[in-house]
């Protein structure tokens, strides 16, 4: 298996990316897993292998990408650094509403999203880089804490700002009609 190193470092380190960050997975770990995973119960994945079906390097990279996504899940999350006053004070409501959220009801983050989006009237990209995580992510967030809001006070009507605002709509998307 020698002569496929190589091809599982290159795979491996194609699909974990080249951060260095603290609390990284080791590209070693992930390829030493690799071939622990084909030898494991007396190789059987390793007598998987169908040739008619693929080549040995197609294979061997399918193996050694699916360990490393799996390592990636298994990672914990980077703690993210946040301002001491933005996250220990819960989001102060607007002057439109004068609504009191109790804080067990959102998560810390959900809490420092909304203010970010709403008190701050920041973007959705502004807010994910101070962050420091996807836009995706800081979306997700927000909806969830907008659902969790909807079903503590009863209503399935959409909380104000749960539209879609064009800065939350990737560019290749174009324009949303409203």
């Amino acid at each position: 298996m020698t002569s496929t190193t190589g091809l599982v470092v290159a795979s491996v380190r194609r699909t974990i990316g080249s951060g260095n960050r603290p609390g990284d997975l080791e590209l070693e770990d992930i390829v030493q897993a690799v071939y622990l995973k084909l030898v494991r119960n007396d190789c059987r994945l390793l007598r998987t292998f169908d040739p008619e079906r693929a080549s040995m390097s197609t294979w061997i990279t399918l193996v050694a990408r699916t360990t490393a996504i799996d390592a990636l899940r298994r990672q914990k999350p980077l703690a993210i650094e946040v301002d001491e006053s933005i996250a220990a004070a819960p989001p102060q409501p607007s002057t439109e509403s004068q609504v009191d959220i109790p804080l067990q009801i959102l998560t810390a983050r959900q809490r420092l999203v909304l203010t970010l989006l709403f008190d701050d009237h920041r973007t959705v990209a502004e807010a994910a880089e101070i962050l420091g995580v996807n836009e995706q992510t800081v979306r997700s967030t927000k909806h969830k804490a907008l659902d969790r809001l909807r079903a503590h006070f009863g209503s399935d009507q959409p909380v104000a700002g749960d539209e879609i605002q064009e800065a939350d709509v990737p560019p290749s998307h174009g324009k949303v009609d409203r």
